[in-house]
């Protein structure tokens, strides 16, 4: 069975899924996250243990996915921004792909981003091939708009196949809530763990034509719009302005002194408010505040790091 992501995390964790709980558990790799700086030898200990533990019952829980690691491809296209009116991965996405990669700055980005577009292009071309020729493909997604989005968009490639394998849905859960004391809360597919992947095998779904044709019609129509964005609201994923984020970002710049470090409220922004967009669009949506005179940049960006680690000033 083919096995369709739409992240570049995701398909990470899913590689490394495929094996994962095979043999014996290795213990030592698991790794320990804590809040806080005063915590005693003792309490780092104990949460060490507790992270091991974790790993190791992940380990023993994992569940067969029964797929081989050629059998996984991804897209991590952004299909929720920019321009949508192509057919496969072309001049649009790259324009998209290139204003979302500029917050930061590397001299090799036009050769990593033609050869991100050109592997798209092999993958999908071999995707549509094989389920052509029978096999079943397995798709990945959740709420994320990305996820949501390049959901529908293979529907469109695999609507107009005469013959096609079986094609399988399996949406994510917003959260988990499977653990006695934790919910856990994802954004996307790319915040499974190796090991969390096979649990959810439970919630897969076949395609049916008639779903199959139905997403396919609504990208198409959201290819009409060709809007700036696209969110998932209400159960459907709609066309959107360029500004619909702007009140969550500009609701968290307001609490900020008047001088203040953009990269740290944009880290605020993505964890508070878990909008399903990266630090990218963010990032230059506050760029454009920049040039409407609400904001001043006091310190140049950091050479080595993102655009946005600088220090901004709010204009009286």
């Amino acid at each position: 069975m083919l096995e369709v992501v739409f992240s570049r995390s995701a398909y990470g964790s899913r590689r490394v899924a495929q094996s994962y709980g095979v043999g014996p558990y290795r213990s030592g790799t698991a790794v320990a996250f804590v809040e806080g700086d005063q915590l005693t030898e003792e309490e780092l200990h104990a949460a060490q243990m507790q992270a091991e533990e974790r790993a190791r019952r992940d380990w023993e829980n994992a569940v067969s996915l029964g797929s081989e690691r050629n059998d996984i491809y991804c897209f991590d296209l952004a299909l929720s921004e920019g321009e949508i009116t192509e057919t496969e991965p072309g001049e649009q996405r790259r324009a998209t792909l290139k204003k979302l990669a500029s917050v930061w700055p590397r001299e090799d980005m036009e050769q990593e981003l033609e050869e991100e577009l050109q592997n798209a292009r092999q993958d999908l071309a071999s995707v549509l091939a094989r389920c052509a020729g029978g096999e079943d493909v397995r798709v990945w997604y959740s709420h994320n708009p990305d996820e949501m989005c390049g959901m529908h968009w293979l529907m469109a490639q695999l609507h107009p196949l005469k013959q096609r394998g079986t094609v399988c849905l399996i949406q994510i859960p917003a959260w988990n809530d499977q653990e006695d004391t934790t919910v856990r809360t994802y954004q996307g597919c790319g915040e499974l763990g190796p090991g969390e992947w096979g649990a959810y095998l439970s919630l897969q779904r076949e395609g049916k034509p008639a779903l199959v044709e139905a997403c396919a019609q609504r990208w198409r129509e959201l290819q009409k719009e060709n809007a700036p964005l696209r969110i998932y609201l209400n159960g459907r994923v709609q066309s959107a302005p360029e500004e619909v984020y702007d009140s969550y970002i500009l609701r968290e710049l307001k609490t900020q002194e008047r001088e203040f470090v953009e990269a740290r409220v944009i880290g605020m922004i993505l964890g508070k408010y878990q909008l399903g967009i990266g630090d990218a669009w963010i990032a230059q949506r506050i760029e454009q505040f920049v040039k409407e005179g609400l904001f001043e940049v006091l310190t140049p960006p950091d050479p080595d790091g993102p655009t946005y680690r600088r220090t901004l000033r709010k204009k009286m």
